[in-house]
């Protein structure tokens, strides 16, 4: 199956349908991401269990979406830089066994990945 990435609709899809069903929302991010269900939640994001799907092998990885209940302009903007420090750390580390490799960062659909 796949999940819906909208927030305000999380349902889910037959694996290999482009639009959500229920909302319409595209269910591939970036050409290549499709989350399969969500794994996690905290106050700044949701991360889901996914497949890569530019690979023939399509790997498991996990998308981590942005989102926060921040108030105000100066709280969100603050909140999007943090989440874009993550990644900016994350791809500097390199590739170590313990540690996530970094795949992409981008925005769809005015969201953060």
């Amino acid at each position: 199956m796949t999940q819906c990435l909208n927030p305000d609709c999380l349902k889910f899809n037959p694996p290999e349908t482009i639009f959500c069903q229920s909302c319409g929302e595209k269910l591939v991010l970036a050409e290549r991401y499709r989350a399969l269900k969500i794994i996690g939640q905290g106050g700044f994001g949701r991360t889901f269990q996914a497949v890569y799907e530019y690979k023939y092998s399509k790997p498991f990885c996990v998308i981590k979406q942005f989102f926060t209940q921040a108030q105000g302009t100066k709280n969100l903007s603050k909140a999007v830089e943090l989440f874009a420090q993550e990644a900016k750390r994350l791809d500097g580390l390199g590739r170590y066994p313990k540690i996530p490799e970094l795949l992409a960062y981008f925005t769809q659909d005015n969201r953060h990945y």
